[in-house]
């Protein structure tokens, strides 16, 4: 996976280990999956460019150490991104 950089507040320090996933082809629905095992305290989910708030809130909950479901049912044409830092880091 090539690496990104992030603009804003996501600005990486040094040594940052946050990766960027675009689930987007795994709309419709409510339940994504990250193609690796993720802190769930570091996912940050983004439904259409807007954050879904903190992991176990209202709108996320984390079912495993790879995937999480939404309150919100995305629709065809959505996009779901998520920032999440891997559970193993390498």
């Amino acid at each position: 996976m090539p690496e990104i950089q992030f603009a804003g507040p996501f600005i990486p320090s040094v040594g940052s280990d946050f990766k960027v996933q675009d689930l987007s082809s795994q709309v419709p629905g409510d339940t994504f999956t990250v193609q690796e095992e993720f802190q769930t305290e570091r996912l940050l989910v983004y439904l259409n460019g807007l954050f879904q708030g903190p992991p176990n809130g209202t709108e996320i909950t984390v079912t495993s150490t790879t995937t999480f479901t939404i309150a919100t049912s995305t629709l065809l044409g959505d996009t779901i991104t998520v920032i999440y830092s891997p559970l193993n880091k390498t």
